[in-house]
This record gives C-alpha cells, sequence and structure tokens, in this order.
C-alpha cells in the first residue's frame, strides 16, 4: 500500500492562487515540466537523447522540428494504453481522493510558464488540494544507481524532482506524490514537499532563459559537442588565432588522437594472434557440432572464463544496390547530415 499523504499546509503569507487552465499547447509557446530539468543543467534527457539549454532553445524557436520516429510513437501509444490500468491501480492503493486527472496550466504570473499534473488529490485531513506525478520505470532503470531511493521518502531521479518541483511552483502547492510503476505491477510511492528556495531559482533562470534566448533568439552557451556542433554550423568559418593555452590544448588533442589510433592498431593485432590461436585449437568442425550448431565458445585460463568469441547476427542495408534497383525509394529516404570536421594539417616538406 502506498503511503497516506501527510497534512500539507502553504508556508505562512504564501498567496494560494490558481493557475489558468489550458487545453493542448503549442509547445513552442512556454517552458513547461520537461524543459526545466535540461535548462538548468541537470542532464535530462529527451527522445532519448540528452537535452540541454541549447537544445531546449532550437525547438522554442522552431529551429528544429519535432517529427516523431516510428520507436517514439509506439512508446507513446503503449504508455497511453496502459494509462487506464496504472491509474485504476492507482486509485486502488493510494489513500486519498483523486480529484483531477492529466490537466494543463499556465503559469499566472508568467503566462509562458506551463505545466501538466497526471493527477491532483485532495488531503483528507485538511481538504487541501496537491499534485501527483506517474512515472513508469524499467525494473532495470530503478534503484539507487539510478537516483530511486527508499519508499516514501524524496529521494527521486533529479531530473523528475526538477519537474515535480515546477509543478509544484505553477500550482502553488505543498507537495507532490510520485507514484513509480517499477515493472507491471509495483507501484512505489514517493513524497516531494515544496522547496520555496528552488522553485525561486527554478523560475528565475527560466524567465532569464526565456527572455535573454528564446524571445532575443540568441542560442545560449554550448553544453556538449552536439550542442558546439550544431552552433558552429551557424556561422561561416574563418581564421581564427589561438592563444598560448588554446595551443596547448590543440597539440595534446593531437597527441590523443594518434595514441587512439596506435592502440586501434595494437587492438587489431592482438585480437588476430587470439583468434588465430583460438582458431587452431578448434580444429576441424564434426558433423555433430554441425548439425546441433553446438556454440561453447568460451576463452579460458586456469579454469576460470575469461572471455566469449559466440556468433551475432548483423544485418546492413545494401545503400548502392538500393539506389541502383529503386533511386525513388533511396533518394525519398536519404537524409542529408553537414557537420564540421577538425583535420590537423600535415607540415609542409622543406625538401633538401
Amino acid at each position: 500500500m502506498g503511503p497516506s499523504p501527510r497534512p500539507a499546509r502553504h508556508a505562512e503569507g504564501t498567496e494560494v492562487t490558481e493557475a489558468v487552465v489550458i487545453e493542448q499547447p503549442d509547445r513552442r509557446a512556454y517552458i513547461g515540466g520537461s524543459d526545466i530539468a535540461a535548462i538548468m543543467g541537470l542532464g535530462a534527457s529527451y527522445r532519448g537523447a540528452q537535452a540541454t539549454p541549447f537544445t531546449v532553445w532550437q525547438r522554442k524557436v522552431g529551429e528544429v522540428s519535432e517529427p516523431m520516429d516510428a520507436a517514439t510513437e509506439l512508446f507513446l501509444r503503449r504508455r497511453k494504453r496502459w494509462e487506464g490500468p496504472i491509474f485504476e491501480m492507482l486509485r486502488e492503493e493510494f489513500s486519498a481522493e483523486i480529484v483531477a486527472m492529466n490537466q494543463r496550466y499556465r503559469d499566472e504570473e508568467h503566462p509562458f510558464f506551463a505545466c501538466e499534473i497526471d493527477f491532483e488529490w485532495k488531503d483528507p485531513e485538511t481538504g487541501e488540494v496537491n499534485n501527483g506525478e506517474v512515472k513508469t520505470v524499467s525494473p532495470f532503470a530503478y534503484g539507487e544507481r539510478f537516483g530511486w531511493g527508499e519508499a516514501g521518502t524524496s529521494d527521486i531521479p533529479v531530473n523528475y524532482a526538477a519537474q515535480v518541483m515546477w509543478g509544484l511552483g505553477i500550482k502553488k502547492r505543498r507537495a507532490c506524490i510520485v507514484p513509480a510503476m517499477v515493472g507491471l505491477d509495483n507501484m512505489i510511492f514517493y513524497r516531494v514537499e515544496r522547496d520555496d528556495e528552488t522553485i525561486a531559482a527554478m523560475r528565475a533562470e527560466a524567465l532569464r532563459f526565456w527572455n535573454e534566448h528564446v524571445l532575443t533568439r540568441v542560442p545560449p552557451d554550448p553544453q556538449t559537442m552536439a550542442d558546439l556542433s550544431a552552433q558552429m554550423l551557424r556561422k561561416r568559418g574563418r581564421p581564427v588565432e589561438l592563444d598560448s593555452g588554446m595551443a596547448e590544448k590543440l597539440k595534446r588533442l593531437k597527441i590523443v588522437r594518434d595514441e587512439i589510433a596506435a592502440f586501434g592498431i595494437e587492438e587489431e593485432h592482438l585480437a588476430f594472434d587470439l583468434g588465430a590461436y583460438v582458431l587452431s585449437r578448434w580444429g576441424a568442425p564434426t558433423d555433430d557440432q554441425a548439425a546441433a550448431g553446438e556454440e561453447d565458445a568460451l576463452i579460458r585460463y586456469d579454469g576460470a572464463t575469461l572471455a566469449t568469441w559466440k556468433k551475432q547476427r548483423n544485418a546492413t542495408l545494401d545503400q548502392k544496390q538500393l539506389r541502383a534497383e529503386l533511386p525513388d525509394v533511396a533518394e525519398k529516404f536519404t537524409r542529408e547530415t553537414i557537420f564540421r570536421v577538425l583535420r590537423f594539417i600535415k607540415p609542409k616538406s622543406t625538401g633538401g
């Protein structure tokens, strides 16, 4: 059973005002709960990729479209299908009245702040309504190393905590219950209390982000190589004179690249020597082995298994053949990518 919600009161002096209910909004027109962790630089993800202030900015100013790939569409359909059973289970295990579900709200002070609340529940002791945020979690992505603490605590992954706190700020509420649906039938409850200092910092950063970057269309500083590459493509390249510190970094980068290349060559030689040794010990396959498909490709030393050398299957698309036989199909599904590459200039030979 999930923990019954404890009494939750607004801090003294907090003005209790209601955010405005909105219909399905244009995501470019507001900062939502799924944006705030990235804006705060908390290493959030978006559709499987790392989200940063710059990737949020790209979506808000319309520099990138958000076509839904097949995998994402399938995931959302499945999640929608499970929504009913999850909320039915929530009603069975959560000892408080659920008064609303899946409502979207716009902030009263800043209309470009918005949130979606999965469910809203009434405290049985105070009558106060608070937030609820349901998370579906793979059993393989649940536990302390993934940010999930003990049941009943506020220990949830930091990006989820940011989303929860964002909703509490917009709705001016005291607490949020977070049921984590781990697997198919294990619902674990967490409770996150409002933190006014954290909410104030988040709102200030979101306001700065909106005013200084979205409205002006000036991108925020890059945080990842992907950010950097995308921003470099926005500008026309020209000669740059390095200072001594950057010149040393460039020299070190070349050394690292050379070492990586050397390690690659060494890796190939070592793998070849080991493979040749293993092949010589396997000998010719027997008819029984070939018929049964026996596969005990274990690499052992002193009685312990150190590695395996098993078969695996890999299918690739023959692009050359596809272009030759079905050029229209090949052209339709070809996507061009433009990027910059750092290449070192070989010193010119002085001759002699």
